[in-house]
């Protein structure tokens, strides 16, 4: 069994100043009372209560002072790395990778391996758990919870992974409530590409808040933040970009259209053929920024990286031609941090960021 943690309006209130104190901590540098209370535009008053709040929880720690003249040192505080962790987990149809990461987001460890292609879901959750276990043991602080990052349709409210109109082994599985019944935690299921960009988000607090992450792995995917906000949609499939039409009359796709980018991207691909694949991904990403308005457009994927070079380079080109006659429109293409651990990194941050970003409460055991 489940169930929401309750969250009343003075909690609310409460975990919103936590976490934009938490958010300005997590730049990296020691940060001020002054400072604090100027970024977040509240009063030094209200920030010495909310300071006071997170070092009680082990979250913050006074780092020292520093005196500018005359008059009392003002005292620096700084996050507590260490005081939490999350268990992140990107699953593929035939491989597993999961990462260990603590408050700011930082691996502490990693493992991957392979298990086989689509196992059926019992073999599939014992690999999960698994996993987690394994993980659980590397470094301090309270362990918050597990996310799982997978290729879509994922009903993340539900936990269930809806799977494709292909033959799927998987479709249907309600894997949060498995590894719920498995292993105790809190468990959050989510789209790869969504995973990966609260991922990039979480590591540069503010950046990416009108952005854009497209994701090239087994298949092509993209998510959308508008506002500092995840969009998800009325299905929770807003960002299918994979199965949007770029070539009309296209290849068959198995979704059952025709000229579907990801389809497209593919036969470029196997045809040898990396300089279409390219193109193939600029009319995607010049698509999304002409819907979305997005500033900064992130590319990842196991697949992306093989020829991110060309492709960064296509799509600048791309964006510079459809953007000529608006010279205000200013968009910047970026290549993940993350590398391959791009999406487990992103499902751990997805907890962290459950608990303290906005908040949200964690789905978890039953209490007592």
């Amino acid at each position: 069994m489940s169930a929401v943690r309750p969250t009343g309006p003075l909690d609310r209130v409460a975990g919103a100043h936590d976490a934009a104190v938490l958010a300005v901590a997590r730049r990296g540098e020691p940060v001020a009372r002054a400072g604090l209370a100027d970024a977040l535009q509240v009063t030094p008053q209200a920030i010495s209560k909310i300071l006071s709040r997170l070092i009680d929880r082990g979250l913050m720690a006074e780092t020292g002072s520093v005196s500018a003249g005359p008059g009392k040192p003002t005292t620096l505080y700084e996050i507590v790395p260490g005081s939490r962790r999350a268990i992140g987990l990107h699953l593929t149809r035939s491989r597993l990778r999961g990462v260990v990461v603590d408050l700011t987001g930082e691996v502490l460890e990693r493992s991957e391996i392979e298990i086989g292609h689509q196992p059926p879901v019992p073999e599939l959750i014992t690999a999960l758990t698994a996993q987690v276990r394994a993980l659980s043991g590397h470094g301090s602080g309270e362990l918050l919870g597990v996310g799982l990052g997978m290729p879509g349709p994922v009903d993340s409210l539900e936990g269930i992974y809806r799977g494709t109109a292909a033959p799927d082994p998987w479709r249907g599985a309600p894997l949060r409530a498995l590894l719920l019944a498995e292993l105790g935690l809190p468990v959050l299921l989510d789209h790869d590409s969504r995973a990966a960009l609260v991922g990039e988000s979480w590591s540069q607090p503010g950046l990416l808040d009108n952005a854009a992450l497209v994701l090239v792995e087994d298949g092509l995917g993209a998510s959308l933040r508008m506002d500092g906000t995840m969009l998800r949609g009325a299905h929770a499939q807003a960002g299918e970009v994979g199965h949007t039409v770029v070539q009309i009359g296209g290849r068959a796709c198995e979704c059952g259209r025709r000229g579907c980018a990801q389809a497209e991207y593919r036969a470029a691909l196997e045809a040898a053929d990396p300089a279409r694949a390219a193109q193939v991904l600029a009319t995607v990403v010049v698509n999304l920024v002409r819907l979305a308005d997005v500033d900064h457009v992130v590319l990842g994927g196991r697949t992306l990286y093989l020829q991110h070079a060309a492709s960064m380079d296509a799509i600048r080109q791309a964006l510079a031609e459809g953007l000529r006659a608006e010279p205000w429109f200013h968009v910047e293409i970026m290549l993940s941090t993350r590398g391959v651990d791009l999406i487990a990194v992103g499902a751990a941050c997805e907890v962290l960021e459950h608990e303290y970003g906005l908040p949200t409460a964690l789905v978890g055991p039953e209490a007592g």
